[in-house]
């Protein structure tokens, strides 16, 4: 009682994300800690000084296995890939979809300029940036939602803590173009009434 879902909510998502072979019944939690613990000595054993050279060359090929397509590495280097558009990408550890990909992750508070006050959106396209033939960015393709006339009610502002705020529930035509850098947090929306929708800001801060 008394306490949000979507932290839980987070977590189911990331738990549905994880390749359990079908294994039901008691066998998805062996089955993670099995991947995980085989994964992990891998790794430590590809960096050990007298790993074979032969096989270290492979360490290459079992990165790129590894690592998610398309997503950014912890340090928050960009990884190479083909192409200009991006299923996903990945920063500070949460993934963020075009709205065609997964409307979930797309619905996000950012700023559409760094003097701009945050407001809402829906992620239209993410594209890799390419400067000399070599990755350099990411970005953003984002349509805001409208904002209510000052005249129609917004029953959230008695609420300030829960940090949800009334738009229409159409976006604007035009699109902004943002960096990763310019997200704020992602957003949950709910149509509830008239065209109108209620956006909750999931800042994990």
């Amino acid at each position: 009682m008394s306490w949000w879902c979507f932290p839980f909510e987070r977590l189911i998502g990331t738990l549905q994300n994880v390749n359990t072979n079908d294994h039901v019944g008691g066998a998805l939690e062996s089955t993670i800690v099995k991947t995980f613990a085989r994964t992990a000595n891998l790794r430590r054993w590809l960096r050990r000084p007298d790993c074979p050279e032969a096989v270290r060359q492979l360490k290459i090929l079992f990165d790129k296995c590894f690592v998610p397509a398309n997503a950014t590495s912890e340090t928050k280097e960009f990884i190479k890939m083909k192409g200009t558009h991006r299923a996903y990408a990945k920063f500070d550890g949460i993934y963020f979809s075009p709205s065609a990909t997964h409307a979930g992750n797309a619905s996000i508070i950012y700023r559409p300029t760094p003097s701009e006050a945050p407001v809402a959106g829906q992620i239209q396209r993410i594209e890799n940036v390419f400067t000399d033939g070599q990755n350099s960015g990411i970005r953003l393709h984002v349509r805001s939602y409208v904002r209510l006339a000052k005249s129609l009610y917004d029953p959230f502002v008695r609420y300030p803590h829960l940090q949800a705020t009334t738009y229409s529930s159409i976006l604007k035509d035009t699109e902004d173009d943002i960096g990763l850098d310019d997200i704020i947090a992602h957003a949950a929306r709910y149509d509830y009434s008239h065209g109108r929708s209620v956006i909750v800001n999931l800042s994990r801060d």
